[in-house]
């Protein structure tokens, strides 16, 4: 039996442990933290006195990476999954748009869920469609050259369709401003969400903490197949000889005895680590990261009638609600990520007065604020064109995690199939 040791115990760690050990493989899984999960993990709040994720998620229909990993390790049903693409946007006027692919069968309830989006203009929703069906036929070179913001303009898209719509989904799944982001990694998420069938344009939303979505039945499926999981242990070197690594080693042993390694940990991470090989191709300290922020408000009574809204044209994209709290969620945040709690919260309040005449400040009980001030490396094209500068020319060694190249923005999809990519290479040995 093949032995294989996964350095990072984060959801790309996880995947490629759980593809391995579904295939017969020898796995150990190595975390330098005291959990697992990376940045997806939970953790109770005192104040609130309630379990809170380190950040709200929107997963989508197209995440089949993500869906059939949760199928594997039997966790599908902690989500809540529409039968059909809906979204509730706001306007500062207080008015609200719907986006509702619920009539009729695809492709048409996505056409009709657009002609019905009033928010846009007839000729907007004209050019809007057009658009929608030009995308296969763009060419992925020339859109290399744009940003988002460049390319929404030069595709007929107005500036009221870019904020009432565009901007809210490119910077949501692409944490980077779009004057600033990829145009060729928005298309490549475009077309799978408008070209590969009814279910992909769906918004899923977890029923629990992500811990028990993710973390916690992916150490039930490893224990169950006798994978060993060690953590507080952290990697400082790799050894290679001949472009075979031949020992690794950490904070408590050198381990020799395995014939795959697999590094799942960032590339600031491995940029650190001591080896007589060069790891990374390029220096990723380069790039600069982009920060998300949560605010989390306890209230005295509900003002949202939606589980969730996204705002137009506001500093904050989408606003969850849990019954008891709220969670807004501003991405790439980098400008607000030296505001204090108490700034944010003002900030927030101010933004929410502007978009629910309901809203009062006075309704808020309590409040906190989760910061992810490096949540993921910005999404611009020279950073896409270097997603795979990592050593390839070792014949044990790989390399998974939501920074490589997966054609898919840093998300937890890009996680899950880098992951089970390297699991397949590794199976193919």
């Amino acid at each position: 039996m093949a032995k294989c040791i996964i350095i990072g115990g984060g959801l790309a760690g996880l995947s490629t442990a759980v593809y391995l050990a579904e295939n017969n493989f020898q796995v150990e899984l190595i975390e330098a933290s005291p959990k697992l999960g990376g940045r997806t993990y939970s953790f109770v709040n005192k104040k609130f006195n309630t379990e809170f994720d380190n950040g709200q998620h929107l997963l989508m229909g197209a995440y089949n990476y993500t869906l059939n990993f949760l199928e594997l390790i039997k966790s599908i049903d902690k989500l809540t999954i529409q039968k059909s693409m809906m979204a509730v946007y706001a306007d500062k006027s207080g008015n609200k748009y719907s986006l509702n692919a619920s009539k009729f069968f695809y492709p048409l309830n996505l056409l009709s869920a657009i002609l019905n989006f009033n928010c846009i203009n007839f000729k907007e929703k004209y050019n809007f469609i057009k658009f929608v069906i030009s995308l296969p036929f763009q060419n992925k070179r020339n859109l290399e050259k744009l940003t988002i913001d460049e390319w929404l303009m030069k595709n007929g898209q107005t500036e009221n369709s870019i904020k009432s719509f565009w901007k809210i989904l490119a910077v949501s799944a692409l944490n980077t401003n779009i004057k600033e982001a990829s145009a060729s990694l928005f298309k490549q998420m475009l077309i799978k969400i408008f070209f590969t069938g009814n279910n992909a344009a769906r918004i899923i939303i977890p029923k629990v903490n992500l811990s028990k979505v993710f973390v916690e039945p992916a150490v039930q499926f490893l224990t169950s197949k006798r994978t060993v999981i060690s953590i507080n242990e952290k990697l400082e070197k790799i050894k290679f000889e001949n472009s075979i690594v031949k020992e690794i080693i950490t904070n408590k042993r050198s381990i020799n005895d395995f014939d795959f390694v697999v590094l799942t940990i960032p590339p600031s991470q491995i940029s650190k680590l001591s080896s007589n090989e060069k790891l990374l191709l390029t220096d990723f300290n380069e790039f600069e990261s982009s920060g998300i922020i949560s605010v989390n408000l306890k209230l005295k009574e509900k003002f949202l009638n939606e589980k969730f809204i996204g705002l137009i044209d506001s500093k904050i994209h989408w606003v969850f609600d849990h019954g008891e709290y709220v969670s807004i969620v501003i991405s790439d945040a980098n400008d607000y990520l030296e505001f204090s709690q108490e700034k944010l919260v003002e900030l927030c309040i101010k933004e929410l007065k502007m978009f629910f005449k309901n809203f009062d400040e006075k309704m808020i009980i309590n409040s906190f604020v989760i910061k992810e001030k490096r949540a993921t490396i910005k999404s611009i094209q020279k950073f896409e064109n270097k997603r795979n500068s990592y050593n390839k020319n070792v014949k044990n060694f790989y390399f998974a995690g939501d920074w490589t190249d997966t054609n898919l923005p840093q998300t937890i999809e890009s996680a899950i199939k880098s992951g089970y990519k390297t699991a397949q290479k590794i199976i193919k040995k």
